[in-house]
């Protein structure tokens, strides 16, 4: 098969699904290595860069998906009632970031780092699925473990959880001069 090929199944493979596709389901489909299929995204992306084009392949929580350009974003949001994201309260965002940077975590060791009550933003987490439950730890009652999830890694338009910001990073940020 060409690369012509390979790049209209890539493309139909991605509109079908609607979601983000998993790189190696790309590469069972296609035959294709990680490497080519990433060849081939970045040859897409490139001829999208056209102005007359809406769209890009953008790589998120270790698959691939179709956004809207952010500079056409703006014209359709309105007409489609796209709403933006959701904002996320400082106390979500503390309790999310302690599951985030310490996953697998009980939700006493999250109100432990916390130091109050996690129990309505565990629930709230779970409801929009940015967390979910990865196990029991091997304790005394055995606790539910927490971790983040694929939804979590979208929403903050991360490739993995090893994309976060390293914490040492972090307070440099905030404690730096400007």
């Amino acid at each position: 098969m060409s690369a012509d090929k390979y790049s209209g199944i890539i493309e139909a493979i991605l509109f079908y699904e609607g979601e983000v596709v998993p790189t190696d389901r790309l590469m069972k489909v296609t035959g294709l290595s990680e490497e080519n299929i990433r060849d081939i995204i970045d040859e897409l992306n490139e001829s999208y860069k056209q102005d007359h084009h809406g769209i890009i392949i953008e790589e998120i929580a270790e698959g691939f998906t179709f956004k809207i350009k952010k500079d056409i974003y703006a014209d359709i949001k309105e007409y489609y009632n796209i709403r933006g994201q959701s904002k996320l309260s400082q106390s979500l965002l503390t309790v999310l970031s302690i599951i985030a940077y310490k996953q697998p975590i009980t939700k006493a060791e999250v109100e432990e780092i916390r130091g109050v009550s996690a129990d309505n933003h565990i629930r709230t987490l779970l409801e929009k699925n940015f967390i979910e439950i990865k196990g029991r730890k091997e304790a005394l009652g055995r606790p539910l473990l927490y971790g983040t999830t694929t939804e979590f890694l979208k929403h903050f338009n991360l490739k993995s959880i090893k994309d976060l910001p390293q914490i040492d990073e972090l307070k440099e940020a905030e404690f730096s001069e400007e």
